[in-house]
């Protein structure tokens, strides 16, 4: 028999299907060598000389999801299951994280430099098993989910101490968006913040001379967009820093994109998103004064028209598949959400949200569209990026309205999510919390529950009827034989301490005053678990 061999050639078939099925490829029942972005990062010439190296004999893909080598000896193996969780990152974490949001970043950038860098190898292994860790609690296997922690912690250290060997911008902040997903999972929170920031900082200092880091700044806003709407109060958010690295002058200084993805459009709308909290906060901080906040929130508002205007001509222009409908419907859903905030405004009662009910429906119905289009049949699903847990929390905790606000909530409870640090299980317990408290006062409630009507993702409402001050979309619902939640009785705003592994998250509800004298009115304190 033929002693074995490694070669550098890249047998290359010739397909007669789509990538990434083709017929040859299937029937025959070979392991495709996968295919480079127009815009890879690695040359074919240079894809060979990292074959010639690795002496593993198989394709190319398999051969591939070995570890790179290094003489850092952090870049030494953990155990030898290394390989298990690199193919779960690559074929679960990246796909249902891709489904939502479209990202080159995850699906090519990541899966390139992690055959070339040992610290983003480790840092998918990280991924991979802290994806089965989620699993593991979901199932309450404590104890496997405490295996997985150690082995996801292992990879995680590794590939911070490989991060000196980064020799550019671009692998560095490469590194720091994945250990910022990493960090999420494993709640820690100021690390997470850390690595935020230190991208921030490199993406916006280099961008000027580096297309690359670019992109890349999108894929890193949309992290920072999700640390903003989950601040965990052992560490709260660091909103000066983080406008201090990038500004929302800055963003609005850089030229809307084109539009010619989803990918390009969808980190526009998530910039702009961040934008939002930048300036909200900056206005509730009086960190910026009420004239020069104006200006800066007209110039927000023009650049959210310009985005709704060109996402109608790029609808108009590209032909969207069955496939496009979970990216159009996040799109819709995330665009309702920041209008609605947009609507209300930073100040006033509570009850100021009563009169957005157009919007509340709206929100719903897309989620409820969108979860029947993600159902797994009862199984998790990962991603770790934003996706439906962000707007279900913010229309249960805003909208009173007793059939709406169950229907939303349900939706949550069902939907068995994982959305980097978000579980969709703990936001769920929390908000039936919430509602409790509020809903203390009603005593027995005889109405119907709201069952939402799916929408046509491609046939709602117009994008460019939203900037329209007067515009309100359209409601089949009314306050009428609905009971309405006294403002003194309703949470303005709530912080909590959160323990995942623990399932356990203790919440402190801070009410409405009484008065339009005191910022907030009294203290619950509560714990959740689930």
């Amino acid at each position: 028999m033929a002693a074995p061999f490694t070669s550098s050639r890249i047998r290359r078939v010739k397909c007669d299907e789509t990538k990434p099925q083709c017929k040859k490829c299937t029937s025959s029942k070979r392991v495709c060598d996968g295919y480079l972005s127009e815009k890879n990062i690695m040359t074919r010439r240079e894809l060979v000389e990292v074959v010639r190296g690795l002496n593993v004999v198989g394709p190319v893909s398999r051969a591939l999801t070995q570890s790179p080598s290094s003489s850092n000896p952090h870049s030494r193996p953990v155990s030898p299951n290394d390989t298990v969780y690199f193919n779960l990152f690559r074929h679960v974490t990246v796909p249902s994280t891709c489904d939502i949001f479209p990202s080159s970043f995850w699906q090519e950038n990541v899966m390139q430099m992690a055959h070339i860098e040992p610290a983003v190898w480790h840092a998918t292994i990280a991924l991979g098993t802290l994806h089965q860790r989620a699993n593991a609690l979901t199932l309450n296997k404590m104890n496997d989910g405490m295996a997985l922690t150690r082995r996801a912690v292992a990879h995680y250290g590794k590939a911070m101490a490989l991060a000196r060997d980064l020799d550019c911008p671009t692998k560095v902040v490469t590194l720091s968006i994945m250990l910022v997903a990493a960090a999420n999972m494993l709640e820690r929170w100021s690390e997470m913040q850390t690595h935020v920031m230190a991208g921030l900082r490199i993406a916006t200092q280099d961008a000027p001379r580096l297309l690359t880091l670019e992109a890349l700044r999108g894929s890193l806003m949309r992290l920072d967009l999700q640390a903003m709407t989950f601040s965990d109060s052992t560490s709260p958010y660091p909103y000066e820093e983080s406008s201090s690295i990038y500004a929302v002058d800055q963003f609005l200084m850089t030229p809307c994109v084109q539009g010619v993805s989803y990918e390009e459009m969808s980190s526009e709308l998530l910039g702009i998103s961040r934008a939002f909290f930048l300036l909200d906060d900056g206005l509730l901080s009086g960190n910026v004064t009420h004239g020069p906040w104006l200006t800066k929130f007209d110039s927000f508002l023009r650049r959210l028209a310009l985005w709704e205007s060109r996402m109608a001509s790029f609808e108009i222009a590209h032909e969207s598949t069955d496939s496009d409908q979970t990216t159009v419907l996040s799109l819709r859903l995330y665009h309702v959400t920041l209008r609605t905030m947009i609507r209300a405004a930073s100040f006033g009662p509570e009850t100021r949200y009563d009169e957005l009910l157009g919007y509340f429906e709206h929100i719903v119905r897309l989620a409820a569209t969108l979860q029947a289009r993600m159902s797994t049949g009862g199984a998790l699903s990962l991603s770790l990026e934003p996706g439906l847990i962000i707007p279900l929390w913010v229309t249960i905790h805003r909208c009173r309205h007793y059939r709406l606000r169950h229907a939303a909530l349900k939706i949550l409870a069902d939907s068995n999510r994982v959305e980097g640090m978000w579980r969709s299980d703990a936001a769920a317990a929390m908000m039936e919390t919430l509602v409790a408290v509020e809903e203390e006062s009603l005593g027995p409630v005889n109405v119907d529950i709201y069952t939402p009507v799916l929408l046509d993702p491609f046939i709602p409402v117009h994008w460019t009827a939203w900037s329209n001050p007067a515009f309100c979309p359209p409601t089949t619902l009314d306050w009428s034989h609905v009971p309405t939640i006294p403002d003194e009785d309703r949470v303005k705003d709530l912080l909590g301490t959160t323990s995942l592994s623990e399932r356990r998250v203790e919440v402190r509800l801070l009410m409405c005053p009484s008065n339009n004298l005191d910022p907030y009115g009294p203290v619950r304190e509560v714990t959740v678990r689930f």
